[in-house]
């Protein structure tokens, strides 16, 4: 049997970030916001230009904190750097991290990470886990900058966060569900334990929305239809009409909405094979369950996919 919006809303309603847990976290963010700013202000030819909030949290498809997933913010620091300097953009992230530790003398080391784009901070009484993400905005009109990698002059990611933000508003004017949908498919990649990033599914289903492999109202059927195209192509590539940059003929690849050169999968092919056979399994599992009329045998199906914690029951 089908599960109407109302049921798979009950659902979301258990699993998304509510209001009052928000603003629970107001406080420690804003204090972030100002320690860190002070602190990267102190540093050498590097000065904080602006802060935005980014992620999951500003486009409002963030889940609930529990026991086993913390909330992930990210805020990105727009930098303004010497354009004369050329120097490691790990170094970057470690005289950062060298400057927090000083802003935060209570923390550890280890509540600090550096990734890929990022420098994580870990704040572990509350579960809150902030991605600062260094930016260097480009000179003259523009909104596109760079996410230093490997060396900050290398121009390596450039992207614009303004047109990101902006690329999901209108997305979720188009499909009103949008935020529904992706809430429900990151539950799923969180059950599974799948590599597939956050961005890429709401990536992924915003390209489904623009180009009509989403349409309708049916919060059931959008996640048929990701699973299905995730499933039927190993070679799959997402690419974004108004998006700057050449396409790419390496596979799988889920292109940053701003710059298809972007791609925003970071998995080794066995962890990619892992999601594509997780989708294939998990189509299976959705379609059968539209199909048999016992409640709780669409239940426990439903269950399969998503886990033991999918309700579609109103809360109490």
């Amino acid at each position: 049997m089908e599960y109407s919006n109302e049921q798979l809303l009950n659902y979301v309603n258990r699993i998304k970030l509510s209001q009052q847990q928000k603003s629970s976290f107001v406080n420690q963010i804003d204090n972030l916001k100002e320690k860190a700013t002070k602190a990267i202000n102190k540093m050498d030819n590097t000065k904080v230009t602006n802060v935005k909030r980014a992620g999951s949290w500003k486009k409002g498809t963030a889940l609930a904190p529990n026991a086993s997933q913390s909330i992930d913010i990210d805020m990105v620091f727009f930098l303004d750097v010497d354009d004369n300097l050329s120097f490691d953009a790990q170094e970057l992230r470690d005289d950062i991290i060298e400057v927090l530790c000083e802003a935060y003398p209570n923390k550890h080391k280890s509540d600090f990470n550096s990734g890929q784009k990022t420098i994580g901070i870990v704040f572990r009484s509350s579960g809150l886990e902030v991605d600062i993400v260094p930016f260097i905005p480009e000179r003259g009109n523009t909104t596109y900058g760079r996410q230093p990698r490997k060396k900050l002059n290398s121009g390596e990611f450039k992207t614009s966060v303004d047109k990101q933000l902006e690329f999901i508003r209108k997305i979720k004017i188009k499909y009103p569900n949008f935020k529904h949908v992706v809430r429900i498919l990151k539950s799923w990649k969180n059950y599974k334990e799948l590599e597939l990033s956050s961005f890429s599914i709401e990536l992924v289903v915003a390209y489904l929305i623009s180009t009509g492999g989403i349409s309708g109202s049916s919060i059931n059927e959008a996640i048929i239809n990701f699973f299905v195209f995730l499933r039927k192509d190993k070679a799959l590539q997402v690419y974004f009409t108004d998006a700057i940059g050449k396409k790419s003929s390496t596979s799988p690849w889920i292109a940053d909405p701003t710059n298809n050169e972007n791609n925003t999968i970071q998995m080794t092919n066995y962890e990619w094979e892992e999601v594509v056979e997780m989708a294939e399994n998990s189509f299976e599992t959705i379609s059968y369950a539209l199909i048999v009329q016992e409640k709780y045998l669409t239940l426990n199906l439903w269950r399969e996919v998503f886990g033991p914690s999918f309700n579609i029951e109103e809360q109490n």
